[in-house]
C-alpha cells in the first residue's frame, strides 16, 4: 500500500506524519512496529520521529516506491506543515463532536483499525438521519425507526444490520454510559458449515500455481492454517525452522499463536528466501513492503479457475481444509483449536461435522427398505 509522508509539528516537537492512501486494515499494526509511533485523534494521523532511522525503518516496511513524501524527507527544508484534517469524515455532521467521542473510546479500548472505521461509518449514517438532532436525545424509538427502514431500504445483510446495531450500542452504552439495551431488529443467527476442500482438490489447487512465491504464500496458508490477513503480516523471523513452527503475532482478537510449519513447507521456503530475498516481511510487494490481501486473492481465484476446483471458494477455505483434514487423520479436537488461534472449543467443533469420517456414518432410512430396483 502506498502512503504519504509530511513533517508535522506536535506538542512542540517535529515528527513525520503519516497518512495511507486507501484502506488497509494491516496498516495501524504495521505503525505499531516503528518504535516510537504515536495516533493522536486531534490531528488525525500516524506520527513517527523525525529521525533518518525511523525514516529508513519506514522505507524498509512499505517499500521505497510506496512512500511519497507530501513536501520534504527529513533533513531537506525548514518549514513546518500542519495536517489538515478537515476532509476526513465522509458526511457533514452538525454534531461531529460525538463521532469523535466514538472514535476516542474505540482506540482507547484498541479496538482494532477495522472496526473503528466500520463503527463511525454507521453511526455516521445514523447522525445523518437525524441531521438536526444530538445523538444524546434520541431514544430507542429513533435507533429502532433508523435500523428499521435502513435494513429495508438499503437491504442489509444480517452481518451488516449487526454491525449497525453494535456500532450504535457502543455509543450509547460506553461512551454515554447508558444501560444496555436489547434491539429487536437483531437478524436471527443462522448456522452454516464451512466450504472444504478434498485432499485431491488441494493437490489439484497447487499444481496450477508455476509461480514460486505464489505457490508459497498458499502452500503457507494452507500448511498452518492461517487467515490470509496473518499470512501477510508474517515477518521473516517469524519462520523458525528449528522448532518446525510460524509464530503468528497479533492475529485475530489481537492473540498471538504458534502454529506448525511443515517439513515440506520448509524446503518450498527456503527455495523462496534464496529466489525472492524479502528484507522484512516474509512476503513483499514488488516495490518491497508488505504484499497485499488483494493480490494474495487474486492469486487463488486464478489458480481456482486453471484447476476446475469449487469456483465458490475463498482463500479462506484452505484454513478451513487444515482444520478438517487434522481432524480426519485423527489429530485431538483441543490440539487443533491451539492451532487455529480459536478461544472457544465450540467454533472448532463445526469440523467435527464436515469431515469424511463422519459423513461415512451418515445413510437413508431408505437403505433400510425391502425395496428392490424395478428398472
Amino acid at each position: 500500500m502506498k502512503i504519504q509522508v509530511f513533517p508535522l509539528d506536535w506538542e512542540g516537537s517535529k515528527r513525520i506524519g503519516i497518512k495511507p492512501l486507501g484502506f488497509d486494515r494491516a496498516f495501524p499494526g504495521m505503525m505499531k512496529q516503528i518504535n516510537g509511533s504515536r495516533w493522536t485523534p486531534d490531528v488525525r494521523c500516524w506520527h513517527i520521529p523525525y529521525t533518518a532511522e525511523a525514516y529508513e525503518q519506514l522505507k524498509l516496511m512499505f517499500g521505497e516506491g510506496q512512500v511519497l513524501p507530501v513536501a520534504e524527507r527529513p533533513g531537506e527544508r525548514k518549514e513546518q506543515i500542519k495536517v489538515d484534517s478537515g476532509k476526513i469524515e465522509p458526511v457533514k455532521l452538525k454534531y461531529i463532536d460525538q463521532l469523535i467521542r466514538l472514535e476516542e473510546r474505540l482506540r482507547l479500548q484498541r479496538y482494532s483499525y477495522n472496526t473503528v472505521k466500520t463503527y463511525k461509518y454507521f453511526f455516521a449514517q445514523f447522525m445523518s438521519y437525524y441531521p438536526d438532532s444530538d445523538p444524546q436525545t434520541l431514544e430507542k424509538a429513533d435507533i429502532m425507526k433508523f435500523l428499521l427502514e435502513c435494513s429495508a431500504k438499503k437491504k442489509w445483510s444480517d452481518s451488516t444490520q449487526n454491525q449497525a446495531v453494535n456500532a450504535i450500542k457502543f455509543y450509547y452504552e460506553k461512551v454515554l454510559g447508558q444501560q444496555r439495551t436489547y434491539y429487536e431488529l437483531r437478524p436471527r443467527k443462522g448456522t452454516s458449515l464451512p466450504g472444504v476442500f478434498s485432499e485431491q482438490e488441494i493437490k489439484l489447487l497447487f499444481e496450477a500455481v508455476t509461480n514460486l512465491k505464489h505457490r508459497c504464500i498458499l502452500m503457507l496458508i494452507y500448511s498452518a492454517g492461517l487467515r490470509i490477513g496473518e499470512s501477510i503480516s508474517l515477518r521473516k523471523e517469524d519462520i523458525n525452522f528449528d522448532r518446525n513452527t510460524v509464530f503468528i503475532k497479533g492475529g485475530k482478537g489481537k492473540k498471538d499463536r504458534t502454529s506448525v510449519l511443515s517439513e515440506k513447507m520448509k524446503t518450498i521456503i527456503n527455495d523462496y528466501l534464496k529466489a525472492y530475498n524479502p528484507q522484512y516481511w516474509l512476503f513483499e510487494g514488488q516495490d518491497g513492503g508488505q504484499y497485499s490481501t488483494r493480490s494474495i486473492q487474486n492469486v487463488f481465484r486464478r489458480a481456482v479457475k486453471t484447476s476446475g476446483v469449487n469456483p465458490f471458494s475463498t482463500v479462506h477455505t484452505l484454513r478451513h481444509s487444515f482444520a478438517t483434514h487434522l481432524l480426519e487423520k485423527g489429530m485431538d479436537l483441543r490440539h487443533i483449536q491451539v492451532l487455529l488461534g480459536h478461544s472457544s472449543s465450540k467454533t472448532t467443533e463445526i469440523y467435527t461435522h464436515i469431515t469424511a469420517k463422519s459423513r461415512e456414518k451418515f445413510c437413508s432410512p431408505l437403505d433400510f427398505l425391502d425395496i428392490g430396483d424395478e428398472s
